[in-house]
């Protein structure tokens, strides 16, 4: 209670102290050029491909709010510090020691609450993110299994449901995919970098955590599959494709998947 009335009484006077010492100025005016070249950089640059799956647009949200608390810290920081660098160093030749300066309460209470808070937010809004992303669809058709094996260094597609194994992913648009990733050698990981959506497959264990559905606008595209875990020499090779579909178009080459795998069996 000491402490709390202490911090808080000293507020005023600490705010007034800062304003008259001179120092306030300047170290706005760096943080400020730092935050306004950080915030141009983060807005001119295309950083992220197009959000092509409904879970995108969360992950987005999420990503941009760690970029500008990343910003407003860092140009915190960096304003103190290079303020500091310039208006407290040492003259040439000086080597003694420099004052000894006791710690500053208010100012310790506030830089770890700040980034508690922060992260606590971050946090929290992760978890509602992945808890929305990994729901699995009760509308509609249904979700799509498909079975996804993976291997040095390439990557196989099984439909369960037409009995059709491919060397690249169709899906079709509007409609939620979940996929059962399966390792046969070592540990892969199945990114798709416009669905955000990332996931290990792992040799021994099935992951369905994988789930996703892509934006009716975006049938008709391509996009690559790539392996982000480190797998062996190949590992730069592993690509696949994604290519989505309309449902119509879907259901089109499911029919004609199926009838070529069943006359495939009988010959």
């Amino acid at each position: 209670m000491r402490l709390w009335t202490l911090a808080r009484g000293s507020v005023p006077a600490v705010l007034r102290k800062a304003l008259s010492s001179g120092h306030a100025l300047p170290i706005a005016i760096i943080t400020t050029v730092i935050a306004a070249i950080s915030v141009v950089v983060a807005l001119t640059i295309d950083w992220l491909p197009d959000p092509a799956a409904v879970e995108a647009d969360r992950v987005d949200l999420l990503i941009w709010w760690t970029v500008w608390a990343s910003i407003a810290i860092f140009a915190i920081v960096v304003g103190f510090t290079l303020y500091s660098a310039w208006r407290f160093r040492a003259p040439e030749g000086d080597e003694s020691d420099g004052p000894p300066i006791h710690g500053h309460t208010l100012l310790e209470i506030v830089w770890t609450a700040v980034p508690t808070v922060m992260i606590g937010i971050t946090a929290a809004w992760g978890a509602v993110v992945l808890i929305k992303n990994e729901d699995v669809a009760t509308a509609g058709q249904g979700p799509l299994r498909v079975e996804v094996l993976a291997q040095q260094f390439a990557w196989e597609f099984t439909y369960p449901d037409l009995g059709v194994t491919t060397g690249d992913l169709r899906v079709p648009v509007d409609r939620q995919v979940i996929l059962n990733l399966r390792a046969k050698d070592v540990i892969h990981s199945f990114f798709v970098y416009e669905t955000r959506i990332k996931g290990d497959a792992v040799p021994g264990i099935v992951n369905d955590r994988v789930r996703f559905t892509m934006k009716p606008e975006y049938a008709g595209r391509t996009y690559p599959i790539v392996c982000t875990e480190l797998c062996g020499a190949g590992h730069g090779v592993m690509r696949a494709q994604m290519i989505t579909l309309s449902t119509s178009d879907y259901n089109a080459w499911a029919q004609k998947a199926k009838a070529d795998a069943a006359t495939a069996t009988t010959k």
